[in-house]
């Protein structure tokens, strides 16, 4: 129970019974959207029969398959997996194609949960250091490994290696290269089409930041169908209730909704970096819907976590190398990034 607990304080900053329910809390510490789904998508909930809860879903979320894959411009739902959140998507990779012993790679930093995953399953976790602007050094491109987890934007810098540098890496790399787009579409460009041009590509998105749908658990891997079909050999029989299926499609059928806001958040991300760099904050380009501000100075970066947080003001801290000077600050709305700028302008008084 404790090596639970700890897996979700790393991950998200959870701790059960720890998490606000006062509306007046601001919280800024798990990268949620701050603006509701498409209402199309409470449309379609309200919509399901009684049955949708007495029978079990659609084992294969072919419905949903299938719209993701038109959006993302692939011939059908044999290019496409469904699962229960990315976390899910990111396990079975592992369980379908890493044997415990096997080496996979990644960076440092970046969403620890790699290591965590890699570790449960018996493998070899090698993480390579990302320079000091969080950007791939050249020798990253010379590892060899049987999978790599390749997150674009990275967390928590919200660094976003260039496309060409991703390209590069996936025609010299052996094993199969992750791409984890969890907050791409912050981002100004993605890998999406990387699948069709690589064999080794599998490119994985989630439903829970642009979309608005945390609480649902919804992602999906686009790649291969002779990789999609392993994956399906290795999935729990019923992965994906009716309820997140229902509200993912309605959601893919609303894509205007998702793309406004995005766009404000975009607009509200450049007024959080210019507001902290006032106060002093060193804030790294962030294509994601959360900026890292790194702090050199007094009062340290976990006190000054600690006073925000009895404001009632939730960002993320982390003990962890190269990141003990550093707050992660999600997105929120204009009101809530004006609440925290005033909260560390008295602070930092």
């Amino acid at each position: 129970m404790k090596f639970g607990r700890k897996i979700l304080r790393d991950v998200e900053g959870y701790v059960p019974g720890e998490q606000p329910a006062d509306p007046k809390v601001v919280k800024l510490n798990t990268n949620e959207n701050p603006y509701p789904p498409s209402p199309k998508v409470l449309e379609a909930l309200r919509a399901l029969p009684a049955d949708a809860m007495r029978r079990y879903p659609d084992a294969l979320s072919e419905e949903l398959r299938c719209v993701c894959a038109e959006r993302y411009g692939y011939d059908g739902a044999d290019w496409v997996f469904a699962g229960n959140g990315m976390d899910e998507l990111l396990a079975m990779v592992l369980r379908t194609f890493v044997d415990p012993g096997d080496t996979v790679l990644s960076v440092y930093p970046t969403y620890v949960i790699y290591e965590t995953l890699a570790q449960l399953h018996g493998a070899l976790y090698k993480g390579v250091e990302l320079d000091e602007g969080f950007q791939l050094p050249e020798t990253f491109f010379s590892e060899s490994a049987r999978l790599c987890f390749f997150a674009r934007p990275n967390p928590p810098s919200g660094a976003c290696p260039p496309r060409a540098e991703v390209e590069r890496f996936c025609e010299s790399f052996d094993g199969l290269v992750v791409i984890d787009e969890a907050y791409v579409d912050f981002a100004d460009d993605d890998c999406m089409d990387f699948p069709k041009r690589h064999e080794n590509a599998i490119v994985m998105r989630t439903f829970s930041k642009s979309f608005s749908l945390a609480g649902l658990r919804v992602g999906v891997a686009v790649a291969r169908p002779e990789i999609v079909r392993e994956f399906l050999k290795t999935k729990d029989s019923y992965n994906l209730n009716a309820f997140s299926q229902a509200a993912a499609v309605a959601a893919m059928g609303d894509y205007a909704h998702m793309e406004a806001n995005v766009a404000k958040v975009r607009a509200t991300r450049g007024r959080l970096i210019e507001g902290l760099q006032a106060l002093g904050f060193t804030v790294p380009e962030s294509q994601a819907n959360f900026v890292l501000a790194q702090w050199d100075g007094a009062p340290s970066a976990k006190e000054i976590f600690q006073r925000l947080r009895e404001d009632g003001i939730y960002v993320r801290y982390f003990e962890h190398r190269r990141l003990e000077n550093a707050l992660r600050i999600t997105v929120g709305t204009d009101d809530e990034i004006d609440r925290l700028i005033d909260a560390l302008k008295r602070i930092l008084a």
